[in-house]
């Protein structure tokens, strides 16, 4: 009788130490290939989210002027507040402006007399009820490419911006020790309406005269001061005229990097001054005072008629006054074209859009 035996089974060897070596390798170079196609898709979908932002806040100023016949003021010259606090009902936040007491946004007569008493801006005006209310945080008012709220607290090492002062780019803040022992820290914004060049510029006060001064009051932007206008107002037409854009605020920098020392809240974005452009991420001079994102090398901006573009970071200065008045510094020129309302010119967007 033959016999039969099945086969054994063999035995696996197991891995070895070079084996699982190579392995794990092969699996950190992948990662590593993986992760930069990651973090470019969380951008690229942080920068669609920051541009609906932008849009719906523009088209917010549209829903505004249908209700009131004009788009909203700048700033409020006794209690500061700027745009950002009038289109709280039409980007559904209602029942945060219903929070106020609706003095805060109401512009007095002429020659009228500051309600608040002396001095008195929005942080402190009807203290602590207007403070309270004003420390929501407005998803829609905030990029997600950023966190404004990572800011330094240390006795007056941080501050956040409470005004915008357009004629001379001045910035007006409080310390954010301050604001955290008084409550808490305003609600922040990324975005700032525009004022153009320098807002409501007139020479003879500024001590600027020529065609240099002349240059920049050409240049007023939609939201200046407690001016009221309308689409149809601005002259150079809604699809040319920039009226919002993106602002980061102060680091210690260069640009953006290092520790967070001012952010801007959305009660205080007042119409800001488009003189200090867009510069680049590298410097260190000018940039609070500037248009600025945390996206690489662009940033967002509305226009009138609610569309939105991407501009170039690292628009230079002009060096010279006949820079200014030759416009030979194209891609500054353009940007100040471009948030002026009524200047007639026609502008090269190609020098600063992406």
């Amino acid at each position: 009788m033959v016999l039969f035996s099945l086969p054994r089974a063999g035995r696996r060897a197991a891995f070895t130490l070079i084996e699982l070596l190579v392995v794990i390798a092969i699996i950190a170079v992948l990662i590593g290939l993986l992760l930069p196609a990651v973090q470019k898709v969380r951008e690229a979908a942080a920068r669609m989210t920051c541009q609906n932002n932008l849009k719906q806040i523009a088209l917010a100023s549209h829903n505004y002027e249908s209700t009131n016949s004009v788009l909203p003021y700048g700033k409020n010259r006794f209690t500061k507040v700027g745009p950002l606090g009038q289109l709280l009902p039409y980007v559904e936040q209602d029942n945060i402006y219903k929070q106020f007491d609706q003095r805060v946004f109401q512009v007095q007569p002429t020659g009228g007399s500051d309600p608040f008493g002396s001095n008195v801006d929005w942080v402190n005006a009807l203290f602590p009820a207007t403070f309270a209310v004003s420390r929501n945080r407005v998803k829609t008012f905030e990029c997600p490419s950023d966190d404004p709220y990572t800011i330094t607290t240390a006795p007056q090492a941080g501050g956040v911006y409470s005004e915008v002062i357009a004629e001379s780019g001045g910035l007006g803040y409080y310390y954010s020790s301050d604001l955290v022992g008084a409550g808490g820290l305003p609600g922040a914004t990324n975005y700032v309406p525009t004022a153009g060049t320098l807002g409501a510029y007139t020479s003879a006060s500024s001590g600027t005269t020529g065609t240099t001064g002349n240059y920049y009051a050409s240049h007023e932007g939609v939201y200046v001061g407690e001016k009221r206008t309308t689409t149809l107002g601005i002259a150079d037409g809604s699809s040319n005229t920039v009226v919002f854009a993106e602002y980061v605020g102060g680091f210690t920098g260069p640009g953006a990097s290092g520790t967070r020392i001012r952010y801007m809240s959305w009660m205080g974005a007042n119409g800001f001054p488009s003189y200090w452009s867009a510069v680049a991420d590298s410097d260190t001079g000018n940039y609070r005072y500037s248009f600025a994102s945390r996206h690489s090398g662009v940033l967002n901006v509305a226009k009138g008629d609610g569309s939105v573009m991407s501009i170039r970071k690292g628009n230079p200065l002009p060096a010279t006054a006949a820079e200014i008045t030759t416009r030979a510094n194209s891609a500054w020129d353009a940007l100040q074209c471009l948030t002026g309302k009524n200047d007639g010119l026609v502008f090269d967007q190609s020098a600063i859009g992406n």
